[in-house]
């Protein structure tokens, strides 16, 4: 039974990352793979009145399999339909897209992150560098435009992370990263001259700053962690709900 079991499961695992090889390829034969935002913004025109779906479906899939930054989508949307509506699309497109990036890095695991971060080598310094401080570096890793937010969803799933954690991350980070993007980057509301300029070396500044201190103190701040989403679970544990099982170091 134990060797049906891990067959099937073997079986399973092999048919969905050749799904996933699949669609990559296919899209890198569309030139789907390294989308400029001129390139985003002329494709997504071309569905008219489902333009909007189109961006959606773009976005799910820059988080997902185009190993493209989301600051290129969000501002391509902020051409094609203006502040609020991009805010809006953008955000759905990248829940829903993280959601799935998550479960393809728990569901897969290190095959796939492997293929991801370009070898098992890289994938492992990535593994050793966040040991200890998952939840801190991953939630202002999300928060910060610089950095492979596709890749770390997908490594979200396969560490010691709960889907609760990950999901009210994402829920917080990226209302304040999109907006971010939007503000600062499209220069439209602040520009890149004058005291524009100076406002955005400075936030810029208070950024990488906070990133560092979060580093530095980041056993206060996985422990704090910790105790919120322990509470969230307690309370979903009375209305009836199980905790979720996290990957350990054996998976």
């Amino acid at each position: 039974m134990k060797k049906k079991l891990i067959t099937k499961i073997l079986v399973t695992i092999g048919v969905v990352l050749l799904l996933v090889v699949a669609i990559y390829f296919l899209l890198k034969a569309l030139g789907l793979t390294n989308l400029t935002r001129e390139q985003i913004q002329s494709f997504v025109e071309g569905f008219g009145v489902l333009a909007p779906l189109a961006f959606i479906i773009v976005t799910v899939l820059q988080v997902t399999f185009i190993p493209i930054p989301s600051t290129v989508t969000i501002l391509a949307g902020n051409y094609l339909f203006g502040l609020w509506l991009s805010y809006a699309y953008s955000f759905i497109g990248l829940i829903i897209g993280s959601i799935i990036a998550f479960y393809l890095g728990r569901w897969l695991g290190k095959p796939f992150l492997s293929w991801l971060a370009g070898g098992r080598d890289k994938l492992e310094a990535w593994i050793a560098r966040l040991k200890g401080r998952e939840k801190v570096f991953l939630f202002f890793a999300f928060l910060f435009p610089f950095f492979p937010d596709d890749f770390l969803c997908s490594l979200a799933g396969a560490l010691p992370v709960s889907f609760t954690f990950f999901i009210i991350a994402q829920l917080i980070t990226r209302v304040t990263s999109i907006g971010g993007n939007l503000l600062f980057l499209s220069g439209e509301v602040i520009s890149y001259s004058g005291f524009g300029l100076v406002i955005i070396i400075a936030l810029v500044a208070l950024g990488v700053t906070a990133f560092v201190l979060s580093l530095v103190y980041s056993e206060k701040l996985n422990g704090f962690f910790d105790s919120f989403i322990n509470k969230i679970s307690r309370k979903n544990c009375k209305g009836g709900v199980e905790n979720e099982k996290v990957p350990t170091e054996k998976n």
